[in-house]
């Protein structure tokens, strides 16, 4: 390719997870995120206004990751200006939810919780209907989806990296100096390191490209459902209500409540999903909403759909194979971690980090991974 230039850093993927990485890496040689589609678009897992921000999980490596990326996102708000996570709390309960491990690990980092009985809670948040326990995280909420995309492209711009959208990339081949030609088309580039964040895409661009071990990554197209708060419903925390089907729900930056089902959604692909509403999923929610949000109005307004890439035991993936990092299976609960997976992703295409279990592909291969976290982040 004769048209072909060099970079130190190539990042495939320009939604949250390689924006962030570009952030990070950005000012530690030449950095280009190269993306398919146009900014801020509704093609991957990236899109839309809120994600749920929580501490608390059952196991250590993610509660860490949390307290990380608090620090990241706080920092993200101070270069930017502009307020990304809103502390609303967030409240767990239902049957099966692992209340005492959760209270217990967020102890052991420091991380403030109260166990109330139902009818406390009900008091509490009368918008919704509580039948169990239930574990308060009060410096919990929701991180705004679309506000930080913005702040990380544009910061990522500011300390000289390039974001490259409508750039299709085709096929990664690592070349015998140890680079890799990325191509885009009838053109490309050579990337000392490719990172690729490519959500639903990467399984695509990672096989052919000799990344072996990668656990089988499952995309299925998931539906998000918005219902008006009723009169007098009081304050609505983030919620996360486990079940045979695990659902959660946030207080909406259009001021609606978004509501959606774990993992529920069809197989499919990048390419070939639907974007269709599902009416009978809708219609669940509304039953489901008519039962246990007695401050909502259950009929819902306005739906959505968008991608879940996640690996059988819903652990991420990040892990470095040559010039190739690898950064997938994010989906249902990943968002929250935006700004240390984006640091941790930048230290292992500059060599200032080291692959870290349980996220290797080695630990994913052994079966050393953590049991799935629990339902998600408010996609």
């Amino acid at each position: 390719m004769a048209d072909e230039d060099h970079v130190d850093v190539a990042v495939v993927g320009g939604g949250a997870m390689g924006l962030a990485t570009a952030w990070w890496a950005a000012g530690r040689g030449r950095v280009v995120v190269l993306d398919r589609f146009a900014a801020g678009h509704a093609r991957g897992a990236s899109h839309g206004t809120e994600r749920i921000f929580r501490h608390a999980y059952p196991e250590a490596a993610y509660v860490e990751m949390a307290l990380a990326a608090e620090e990241g996102w706080g920092r993200l708000e101070r270069d930017t200006g502009r307020p990304l996570i809103r502390r609303v709390g967030c409240v767990e309960h239902g049957l099966g939810a692992p209340l005492d491990v959760l209270a217990s690990v967020a102890a052991d980092h420091g991380v403030a919780t109260e166990r109330l009985a139902p009818g406390a809670a009900g008091r509490r948040w009368p918008a919704l209907r509580f039948a169990t326990d239930v574990l308060a995280q009060p410096a919990a909420g929701w991180v705004h989806a679309a506000d930080a995309l913005a702040a990380l492209a544009r910061e990522a711009v500011a300390r000289g990296a390039e974001v490259r959208t409508e750039v299709a990339v085709t096929a990664l081949e690592r070349r015998g100096d140890g680079t890799v030609r990325v191509r885009t088309g009838d053109t490309g580039l050579v990337a000392e390191v490719v990172v690729v964040a490519a959500g639903a895409w990467a399984a695509d661009l990672l096989a052919p490209a000799g990344v072996t071990g990668l656990p089988p990554l499952v995309t299925t197209e998931e539906h998000v459902f918005f219902l008006r708060p009723g009169p007098g419903a009081g304050p609505v925390p983030a919620f996360i209500h486990w079940g045979d089907v695990a659902r959660y729900g946030l207080p909406a930056a259009n001021g609606l409540v978004k509501v959606g089902e774990h993992h529920t959604g069809a197989v499919t692909t990048g390419d070939a999903r639907s974007f269709a509403a599902d009416p009978a999923r809708a219609a669940r929610i509304e039953r489901w909403a008519a039962e246990w949000l007695p401050g909502v109005v259950p009929e819902v307004v306005e739906t959505t759909t968008c991608l879940y890439t996640t690996t059988p035991s819903h652990d991420f993936v990040l892990d470095r194979v040559g010039p190739i990092v690898v950064a997938t299976g994010f989906s249902g609960h990943g968002f929250k971690f935006v700004p240390e997976v984006g640091r941790h992703l930048a230290g292992l295409a500059t060599g200032t980090a080291e692959p870290r279990p349980p996220f290797t592909l080695a630990a994913h291969a052994a079966g050393n991974t953590p049991a799935e976290p629990g339902p998600a982040s408010g996609a």
